[in-house]
C-alpha cells in the first residue's frame, strides 16, 4: 500500500517538527519572520538586475564598440529596454544615455533525419554617458 500512503496528507504533528528544526536557531527565526509578511506568505524581494545581464558579448565588433562607449550584453528574450538600463546602473553603477536592442530568430538545424531550432536570442548594445567606462572586458 505503499501508493496511497503517498497520497494521505501528513499528519500536523510531523509538519510542526519540521518547523520546529527549521527555525531551531535565533537567527534563522528571526530571519524567516522578516521574510514573511503579515498574512503569512513569503514575499522574497530579488533584484532582476544578476538575472538580466546574463554575459557581455565578446566578439571583435564589441570590443571596437567598447571603445567607443557602447557595450554589448546577452540578454534574455524577455527583457526590455527600460529593465536593461535599471540593471546596468544597479550593477555597475553608472549612467546609461541609450540602450538598443538586437533580436535574433533560431535557426532551423538538421542533423540526419532529426530536425530542431536554436533558440532565439537577444543582445543589448548599451551606451553610457560621457565619462563613464565598464572594466568588462579587460581579462579577456
Amino acid at each position: 500500500m505503499g501508493l496511497f500512503e503517498r497520497l494521505k496528507k501528513k499528519s500536523p504533528s510531523t509538519t510542526a517538527k519540521t518547523e520546529d528544526t527549521a527555525t531551531s536557531t535565533p537567527a534563522v527565526a528571526k530571519q524567516v519572520e522578516a521574510l514573511v509578511g503579515a498574512a503569512g506568505t513569503l514575499t522574497v524581494k530579488m533584484s532582476k538586475s544578476g538575472v538580466l545581464l546574463t554575459t557581455p558579448r565578446v566578439s571583435e565588433k564589441a570590443a571596437a564598440l567598447a571603445s567607443k562607449g557602447t557595450y554589448v550584453f546577452n540578454v534574455p528574450v524577455t527583457a526590455n529596454k527600460i529593465e536593461i538600463r535599471k540593471a546596468v546602473e544597479a550593477l555597475y553603477k553608472v549612467k546609461v544615455e541609450s540602450v538598443h536592442v538586437i533580436r535574433g530568430m533560431g535557426k532551423r538545424m538538421t542533423r540526419g533525419r532529426i530536425s530542431g531550432r536554436r533558440a532565439n536570442w537577444k543582445k543589448a548594445l548599451v551606451t553610457l554617458k560621457k565619462g563613464e567606462k565598464l572594466d568588462v572586458y579587460e581579462g579577456v
